[in-house]
C-alpha cells in the first residue's frame, strides 16, 4: 500500500519530515506538538489534506509520532506520508514512506485510536495506537518540500513537430519519413547562420 522513497545519505526522524511537509513550525518530540500547536494552529478531531496527526507516546514509541494526511479516502480512512515509522533497528527505519493507509478505530469517529498500514504483513497493523487529533497548517503556509519539489521539477520539453517527407525519390523503396521542425525553433536566429 505505502510507498517507500529511497533513503536519503541521513535518517530522517518523522518530526523533521512532518514540519517540512506541512508548513508547520513546531519543534520537539512528536508527542509534545499537541500542546506546542495550541495558540499558534488549529487543532481538531476531523482530518484535511496537508495536516498533522499526532501520536501519544505509547508503547515502545516514548517519543510519540506525527504524519502528514496525503488523502481523505473517507470519514474512517486517510492517506499518510512519514517518516521513521519502523521498528527499532527494522527496515525503513530513518526512511520515508507515503500514501500509507491509516483507519480510525476508535469508538466516535474522532481519530483517537487508528490502526496504521504494516507494510511487511502486507495488511492492516493490528496495533491500536492513541492519538490527540489534527494539527492545521496556517492559510497561506508553503511547506517546504513544495519549494524543493517545485525546484527539483524538470524543466519543460519543447515539443517537436513533425512533417513528412517523401524519401521516395532520395531512397528509392522507402516509404515516408518522419522529421524533426522543431529543433530550428530552439536555436537563435543568427545571420550567416542556416536554420
Amino acid at each position: 500500500m505505502g510507498m517507500l522513497l529511497a533513503p536519503k545519505a541521513q535518517a530522517v526522524q518523522c518530526v523533521t519530515y512532518a514540519r517540512d511537509s506541512s508548513g508547520i513550525g513546531l519543534k520537539g518530540d512528536a508527542w509534545t506538538w499537541w500542546v506546542s500547536a495550541a495558540g499558534q494552529y488549529e487543532r481538531g478531531q476531523k482530518p484535511r489534506a496537508g495536516s498533522v496527526i499526532v501520536f501519544k507516546k505509547h508503547g515502545s514509541m516514548r517519543h510519540g509520532h506525527v504524519a502528514v494526511v496525503s488523502e481523505i479516502v473517507n470519514s474512517r480512512k486517510v492517506l499518510v506520508d512519514h517518516a521513521n515509522w519502523a521498528p527499532q533497528r527494522g527496515h525503513g527505519r530513518g526512511e520515508v514512506t507515503t500514501r500509507v493507509m491509516m483507519v480510525d478505530v476508535s469508538p466516535h469517529n474522532d481519530w483517537t485510536q487508528v490502526r496504521v498500514w504494516h507494510e511487511a504483513a502486507d495488511e492492516m497493523g493490528q496495533r491500536v495506537y492513541p492519538t490527540y487529533g489534527f494539527i492545521y497548517a496556517k492559510a497561506g503556509a508553503k511547506p517546504k518540500t513544495e519549494e524543493i519539489r517545485q525546484a527539483n521539477a524538470p524543466a519543460a520539453e519543447p515539443e517537436l513537430d513533425f512533417a513528412v517527407e517523401n524519401a521516395a525519390a532520395a531512397l528509392p523503396g522507402m516509404g515516408p519519413l518522419l522529421t524533426p521542425l522543431a529543433a530550428g525553433n530552439l536555436l537563435p536566429a543568427e545571420p550567416g547562420f542556416a536554420q
